[in-house]
């Protein structure tokens, strides 16, 4: 019972712990970062869509005149990209 009621209360915690860091960065900032370094001239990068979980911006996007389209991963204290993913058509 004892070993039970140690494990609930160590996840309680690291639960608490992993929730109180707020974003460091915005939404919008996050959707900049993406937009930057996705800047080729001419073509336009349009945000499909942007959610926030686990300490990090999912941000989805597409350039249409080069049919290319992807989603990146933006950490929300610092700012820098995680991960990407990008597809070709």
């Amino acid at each position: 019972m004892k070993k039970s009621t140690f494990m609930i209360m160590l996840v309680f915690i690291l639960l608490i712990s992993t929730s109180c860091d707020s974003p460091k960065i915005s939404e919008d900032e996050a959707e900049s970062i993406v937009l930057e370094s996705h800047f080729r001239g001419s073509e336009e990068v349009k945000i499909k869509a942007v959610s926030h979980s686990f300490g990090e911006y999912k941000v989805e996007w597409e350039i249409d005149a080069a049919c290319e389209f992807g989603t990146d991963y933006i950490d929300d204290q610092s700012g820098k990209t995680v991960k990407s993913e990008e597809t070709n058509c």
